[in-house]
């Protein structure tokens, strides 16, 4: 997992803290521990460093959070994501996606998960993955306007979607 702050080193210090039932996590690698902690990664100030760290990384000191926004599902505002640093359920993801996505870049290096399956499943989640591929591929020769590739992969892409994995 890279650090929560600096985005490039590993993370080595796994920061954990439970506040009124709310727990939050904070990884870091052993340099951002070290400056943000004045020296000790083991005597971080936890409440306002998390509220800090959490409000910042998902952009609130740059923007006006809003109540209007709302999950359709659970009710979740772009507010109390902001506030607690948690979604409340798996729409909030769609929902908020011009906001949580550059924080699940910096956390994660890419903002595309694609989790762990069954080998039995092998197969078919490598063509799933390949039909996403050829159409990130297929959006961006169309942006290019390279209209003959983009024809090449429309086919491949067809031609996956028909077939089932043996």
């Amino acid at each position: 997992m890279l650090c929560q702050n600096c985005g490039n080193n590993e993370a080595e210090y796994h920061y954990k803290t439970n506040i009124n039932g709310e727990v939050r996590q904070l990884h870091l690698c052993k340099e951002c521990a070290a400056k943000l902690s004045g020296g000790s990664p083991l005597k971080l100030p936890q409440v306002n460093f998390f509220n800090a760290f959490f409000t910042d990384l998902l952009g609130a000191s740059r923007r006006n959070p809003s109540d209007s926004r709302q999950c359709p599902l659970c009710g979740a505002t772009e507010r109390s994501i902001l506030s607690t640093g948690k979604v409340g359920c798996f729409q909030c993801y769609d929902t908020f996606c011009d906001m949580l996505t550059p924080f699940i870049k910096k956390i994660h290096g890419n903002a595309i998960h694609q989790g762990k399956a069954p080998s039995s499943a092998g197969p078919e989640i490598k063509r799933l993955r390949e039909i996403e591929s050829l159409k990130r591929e297929l959006d961006s020769a169309v942006k290019t306007e390279d209209f003959e590739r983009a024809v090449i992969l429309r086919d491949k892409i067809r031609e996956l979607e028909g077939s089932e994995a043996v």
